[in-house]
C-alpha cells in the first residue's frame, strides 16, 4: 500500500493513519511512504523547510523507532490501552521516487514514477493511501485537468479515512456526475478506530513545526529520535518568516521579521488586550458600583493577571492574583488535600474559587486549572488542552470547560485559556 506524504516531518498522526489500515487490511505486507521532494504542487503553498535529505533522513529515525515504547509515545499509549502495534519498521519502506525532479510534481506524476519504480502491468492498480481533502480537490478541474484525472482512476485503488463531518460519498457521486469519473474507493470511518489511536490524528506537520519553533519538547509529537534532531540541529526554528512587520522609509531596512506563529500570536495578543480593556471598563463602571476582582491561574501562567495589569485604572478591579503552578501551593490555598478528582477538574476549580473569594473578599474570582503544552511522553495524562475555569460571584458559581486540539504548542493553548476566561468574566451576571 502507497501513502504519499507532502507534509513534513512524520508524525504520529501519519503513523496512526498507517496502523488503522494496517487493521484493516491485515493482508497488507508493507505500507510505502512516498516523500515529496519538498516542492508542494499547489502554489498557493509553501516549499518544505528543509531540505529532501534532511526530511529522509528524519523519516528514518522515525521509522526505526515506531514501535519501541521507549522511543515512541505512540507505541507507549498503546501498551497503556493493553494494544500493541501492528505497524513495525519492517512493514514500512520509504520512497524517494519524486527525488528525482528538482520542482513540483502533481499526484499524477507520483503515481507514474511509482508504476515506473515497479513495473506495473496495464491495468494493475496501485492501493493509494489519500485525505478527504484530496479527494475533494479532484472535482475541480483546475487543479486536476482531465488527463489527470483519468490516469488516477485507471491506475489506483483508493483507500481514504472518514473524518466527522466527511461527506465522501457525496463528493464521489459529484465526480461521478460532474466529471465522469468514477474512483475505486474504500473508505474507513475514522468512528471506528480505538480512542488511544484515534486522538493522534488531531496532530498536523504544522503542529510539529510550530511545537519546535516554540521550544516546545516534541517527544509526543513523532518518535524521540527524530524529535532530538530537530532540537538539535534547530530546525524549524525561528521558521520561515511570514511578514515584514515594518521598514524604515527611504532606507529599506527590515525592523522585524515574523514567522507564521509570530504573526498568529501578535494578533491574538492584540485581541486579548482589547478584551482586557474592556473588561476593566464593564467591572469599574457596573450598574452597583466598581466590581473586585481576584485571579487564581495555573496553567496560564500569569498571563491574564498580566493582560488585566497592563491596563490603566486596573487597581480599581483588581485586587489579587495567585499564581499556584503545582499541587503544594494549590493544597496550601485550599488548607487541605485537592480533591479526588484532580487538579484539572470542575471539583478542583470550584474549590479553589471558593477559597480564594474567602481570603481576598473580592466581588469575583476565577480559577482556572489546566494543561498547556502539546502531549509530553513523560506524563501518563492526555489531557493536554484541556481546562476548566470557575467563577464565583454573589450570584453563585459558574464552571466552564475547555478541550483544544491537544497538539497546540504551549503558549498558543495558554493564550486561548485567557480568552475563554476574559470572555466567561465579562458575561457574568453580578
Amino acid at each position: 500500500m502507497y501513502f504519499p506524504v507532502t507534509a513534513n516531518p512524520i508524525g504520529f498522526n501519519h503513523f496512526a493513519v498507517i496502523e488503522w489500515i494496517l487493521r484493516c487490511n491485515p493482508q497488507t505486507a508493507e505500507v510505502v511512504l512516498v516523500l515529496s521532494n519538498g516542492h508542494h504542487p499547489d502554489p498557493t503553498k509553501p516549499d518544505a523547510e528543509l531540505g529532501p535529505h534532511q526530511r529522509l533522513e528524519l523519516a528514518r529515525l522515525a521509522v526505526d523507532a515506531i514501535a519501541d515504547p521507549e522511543q515512541s509515545y505512540l507505541a507507549r499509549q498503546a501498551g497503556l490501552a493493553g494494544d500493541a502495534l501492528h505497524l513495525v519498521p519492517a512493514r514500512i519502506r520509504l520512497s524517494t521516487s519524486e527525488f528525482s525532479h528538482d520542482r513540483a510534481v502533481t499526484t499524477a506524476e507520483t503515481v507514474r514514477l511509482v508504476q515506473a519504480e515497479l513495473g506495473t502491468h496495464p491495468g494493475e492498480r496501485l492501493p493509494w493511501v489519500i485525505g478527504s481533502d484530496l479527494l475533494r480537490r479532484m472535482c475541480d478541474p483546475a487543479i486536476f485537468p482531465d488527463d489527470q484525472l483519468a490516469h488516477l482512476a485507471a491506475s489506483c485503488a483508493y483507500h481514504v479515512l472518514q473524518r466527522e463531518g466527511d461527506h465522501i460519498g457525496k463528493v464521489l457521486a459529484t465526480l461521478e456526475r460532474d466529471r465522469g469519473t468514477s474512483l475505486d474507493c474504500t473508505v474507513y470511518p475514522v468512528k471506528d478506530m480505538p480512542p488511544w489511536l484515534g486522538g493522534f490524528l488531531g496532530l498536523s506537520s504544522t503542529h510539529i513545526r510550530r511545537a519546535a519553533e516554540s521550544g516546545d519538547p516534541l517527544g509526543g509529537l513523532l518518535p524521540q529520535p527524530a524529535a532530538t534532531l530537530i532540537a538539535r540541529q534547530g530546525y524549524y526554528q525561528p521558521g520561515r518568516p511570514h511578514a515584514r512587520l515594518a521598514t524604515v522609509s527611504g532606507e529599506g531596512r527590515e525592523l522585524a521579521l515574523l514567522s507564521r506563529l509570530e504573526w498568529d500570536r501578535h494578533a491574538m495578543q492584540i485581541a486579548l488586550a482589547h478584551q482586557a480593556r474592556a473588561l476593566v471598563n464593564q467591572y469599574t463602571h457596573a450598574p452597583g458600583g466598581a466590581q473586585t476582582l481576584a485571579l487564581l491561574e495555573t496553567s496560564t501562567g500569569g498571563l491574564i493577571t498580566a493582560l488585566l495589569g497592563a491596563v490603566p485604572g486596573a487597581s480599581r478591579v483588581l485586587l489579587q492574583s495567585r499564581f499556584a503552578y503545582d499541587q503544594h501551593s494549590k493544597e496550601k490555598l485550599l488548607d487541605g488535600p485537592m480533591p479526588t478528582a484532580g487538579a484539572v477538574s470542575e471539583d478542583a476549580v470550584v474549590a479553589l474559587a471558593h477559597a480564594l473569594r474567602q481570603e481576598s473578599g473580592a466581588d469575583v474570582v476565577l480559577a482556572e486549572s489546566g494543561m498547556a503544552g502539546p502531549p509530553n511522553p513523560e506524563r501518563r495524562s492526555l489531557k493536554s488542552g484541556l481546562c476548566w475555569i470557575a467563577v464565583e460571584s454573589a450570584a453563585g458559581v459558574h464552571t466552564h470547560q475547555i478541550h483544544l486540539d491537544p497538539f497546540l504548542d504551549r503558549r498558543s493553548h495558554q493564550m486561548a485559556f485567557a480568552q475563554e476566561a476574559l470572555q466567561l468574566l465579562a458575561a457574568l451576571d453580578y
